[in-house]
């Protein structure tokens, strides 16, 4: 069974620049965990009007599967001298 996985965004809005996205403290979360962080970071938040806090899921190509190098796709070290 694939359990998803999510991260908490915190977006913060600027009067003069562009919103900023940063993820929080750069982890996953299954749905449960992520939902209460969430609610703790926003019950927390002083600032509402300019920060607020997203769930996005993490989706994963091929059911986690690391990528495997092909014969196409391998670095051949013929050249010894920079070109220039």
């Amino acid at each position: 069974m694939i359990v998803k996985k999510f991260f908490i965004i915190e977006k913060c809005k600027y009067e003069h620049i562009n919103d900023t996205y940063n993820i929080h403290k750069d982890k996953m979360y299954d749905l449960t965990t992520a939902v209460r962080v969430m609610l703790a970071l926003d019950t927390l938040n002083e600032d509402r009007e300019r920060t607020s806090y997203h769930l996005q899921e993490v989706s994963f190509s091929k059911a986690e599967e690391p990528l495997v190098l092909t014969e196409d796709m391998e670095v051949k070290q013929e050249q010894s001298e920079m070109p220039f």
